[in-house]
């Protein structure tokens, strides 16, 4: 494992996590509870009013940044904060210690992070109709992420806050695909800045499943990413899934695997 580049990835992905949190914290009277603490390069986010992981995050080093990292989960802990590990072997331990602070691995969140370098990236362009996501379709573009995984009714005020907040970030950019002009798929890509650009959520209604969506839409990103000037592409997948199938296939590699685990205490 190339230490300093799976850093580069994980604080993209961070970046892109915790600027929908902001978009969250934004909102008039700050309805859902989010809240961000730290640096960017440090940091937690949290939604009192969502428990998923990807909502609540204590991000850093943990070999430089160790107790900053302990007293923000502690903090936080009325969210329950997930923190990451970075490693290379799929071989996980299910309890760890991080300055005396137990932990207690997540069980179904260990998946893959792969990258590479924008110059090693060449996607053929797609005759799909893949167009940009604004606050005019934005609605519709959250409607088919919820169907595509099946989020809660409750959750879906949230999410699509997450995304509005994603959008007036100005980093983030979202995408629709019809398939005879019938919006069937979306996906997000975020421009973090260190360069690395992070190809974030992507999705296909059930219907429309295997028929080449979700490349169609990693390929455009990539293309939007060399656009945007990053240097070099990131996403994270399951190991054994279709989806890193897909990323392998336009040249991105397994950097790592990350893993996450949450405060003992906090369950």
């Amino acid at each position: 494992m190339d230490r300093r580049r799976a850093l580069a990835l994980e604080y993209a992905e961070h970046q892109y996590l915790r600027a929908r949190v902001q978009g969250l914290a934004n909102l008039a009277g700050n309805p859902h509870g989010a809240s961000l603490l730290g640096e960017p390069g440090c940091g937690a986010f949290v939604v009192a009013g969502n428990p998923s992981p990807m909502m609540n995050r204590v991000h850093g080093d943990w070999a430089q940044q160790a107790c900053r990292l302990v007293e923000l989960l502690q903090t936080c802990a009325a969210c329950a904060p997930a923190i990451a590990l970075i490693a290379e072997s799929a071989k996980v331990a299910g309890t760890l210690e991080l300055e005396g602070q137990p932990l207690q691995r997540l069980k179904g969140w260990t998946h893959g992070q792969l990258f590479a370098s924008i110059d090693e990236l060449a996607p053929p362009s797609s005759a799909l109709d893949i167009e940009p996501v604004t606050a005019l379709n934005l609605e519709r573009f959250c409607a088919l992420h919820s169907e595509g995984f099946n989020t809660p009714a409750a959750a879906r005020p949230i999410n699509q806050a997450a995304f509005s907040g994603l959008l007036n970030d100005g980093r983030g950019h979202l995408y629709l695909l019809r398939d005879r002009g019938v919006a069937v798929a979306g996906a997000a890509l975020f421009i973090a800045d260190n360069g690395v650009a992070y190809l974030g959520t992507a999705f296909t209604t059930r219907a429309a499943r295997g028929l080449g969506h979700h490349r169609a839409l990693i390929g455009h990103r990539v293309q939007q990413a060399a656009a945007l000037g990053a240097r070099s592409v990131a996403a994270t997948a399951l190991v054994n899934s279709q989806s890193r199938r897909n990323l392998e296939h336009y040249g991105l590699r397994l950097s790592h695997l990350q893993t996450l685990y949450r405060a003992e205490s906090q369950g």
